[in-house]
């Protein structure tokens, strides 16, 4: 595994002092790439000079001034490395950070991105007495939406390939494309949750000219506006924002009571779930048939990228409804609780879901969790994003084979190792060590 360290450069002050945090790194896993934005002449030169040195990990590019989302993106875009550390060009690495960023990286490989501490500087590089501005620790979350969206700081590792699901680097363009860092956050944590690194591996510097310090109060809150709703909007979360300044508060829209013209069932080809709900009155339409040559892992998420409808219903191979009634009470209990998530029974051979909560999760992992704890986990993940999920019994059916999870003790330690950083939720879902 390598890094790509990425730095759009302005300024020419602090830049030498940037590079050489680089070089002195206690990893070579790395490579530095960087890109003169239309920036000043000592930037410049400096540039010109690195680049005349030919280092083997070190890229230099040239372009015009577009602003520093732009500027990220011209990197993240010419670089393949599998995770990618921004780094600003007055700002300094900590000596251990690519190598501190890679051991979190193989120990948190779900990640979409991981966060650790940095202390803020004076000029000349020494520690300033000064309070951090945003704070370090978890997100916290109102029915799926993130409220605290200024909890965010550099430095923090993207993975590539969440990365690679994103829209990529975005700002505001009047705002000279700044909003990019919190724009990211909100992409990658619709994907798969953060996992933080309480060490400090990066030097924040404070002075006159920095970039950060010629955004006022006002147009910070007015991005974070923005951005709220735009999220919001992207999920299609039944929320409106109801309050001007983060932590934001947001009104939920109460959707309509759900039909079974609402719900769309995934199910394998050959399950025998099928036929049971044909005979209840479910239309072929509403069927979402995953192929058997679709493999175990993979077969939920496939059947949801083919679903349309508001509510999603996933059905594990033995599991058969009866009668209608059956199906209906299911419903009921999701508008009765006001429920996002519902399984039946817990931890679930059925899930019935609303769609905004895969699109705010990430939905199933298929990647680092086993096909029998994937409705254990998407749990997990809509109870941390603060959807309301609730456990019904499937009244009048039936399954013909186990009940309750059928994991071995390797997939179920798995499942533990993915959540340690968050037992309280490993305890409420009846799976803690």
């Amino acid at each position: 595994m390598r890094v790509s360290i990425e730095v759009p450069v302005f300024k020419g002050r602090f830049l030498q002092e940037c590079i050489d945090s680089v070089l002195a790194q206690t990893s070579e896993a790395w490579t530095l790439s960087l890109v003169w934005d239309g920036g000043d002449e000592l930037s410049r030169r400096l540039l010109q000079a690195l680049e005349q040195r030919r280092h083997p990990r070190i890229r230099v590019y040239f372009t015009e001034n577009r602003g520093i989302a732009c500027a990220r993106k011209f990197l993240s875009d010419r670089s393949d490395e599998a995770y990618i550390l921004p780094l600003d060009d007055d700002d300094l690495l900590a000596p251990r950070a690519v190598e501190r960023f890679l051991q979190a990286a193989r120990e948190y490989p779900w990640a979409s991105l991981i966060r650790a501490r940095r202390e803020l500087v004076q000029q000349d590089g020494q520690g300033a007495q000064q309070d951090p501005w945003f704070p370090f620790g978890p997100r916290h979350y109102q029915r799926g939406m993130v409220t605290d969206v200024f909890n965010q700081a550099q430095p923090y590792l993207i993975r590539r390939s969440a990365y690679a699901s994103t829209c990529g680097w975005r700002g505001f363009a009047d705002f000279l494309g700044a909003g990019e860092d919190c724009d990211i956050f909100l992409q990658l944590e619709e994907l798969a949750h953060f996992e933080l690194v309480d060490e400090v591996l990066y030097r924040y510097r404070l002075h006159e000219t920095r970039a950060s310090h010629s955004l006022t109060p006002p147009a910070a809150f007015e991005m974070w506006r923005r951005l709220a709703d735009q999220a919001i909007a992207r999920m299609g979360l039944p929320l409106a924002r109801a309050s001007e300044r983060p932590p934001f508060v947001y009104r939920r829209v109460a959707p309509a009571a759900a039909t079974l013209d609402d719900v769309e069932f995934v199910l394998r080809a050959d399950s025998c779930a099928a036929a049971a709900l044909q005979r209840c009155g479910v239309a072929e339409s509403a069927l979402l048939r995953v192929p058997a040559s679709v493999s175990g892992r993979d077969w939920k998420m496939t059947g949801f990228r083919a679903a349309r409808r508001p509510l999603v219903c996933f059905l594990e191979d033995d599991v058969c409804f009866p009668e209608r009634s059956a199906l209906e009470a299911l419903l009921r209990a999701l508008s009765e609780a006001d429920a996002d998530l519902l399984s039946a029974p817990a931890p679930g051979e059925c899930l019935l879901l609303r769609r905004e909560v895969i699109a705010a999760t990430g939905g199933f992992d298929a990647s680092h969790v086993a096909p029998s704890l994937q409705n254990a986990d998407l749990w997990l993940q809509a109870c941390r994003r603060d959807f309301r999920c609730v456990r019904a019994p499937l009244a009048g059916a039936s399954s013909s084979a186990r009940q309750g999870l059928a994991a071995t003790l390797a997939e179920l330690s798995q499942l533990r190792a993915k959540w340690r950083t968050h037992p309280a939720l490993l305890d409420s879902a009846g799976l803690g060590s």
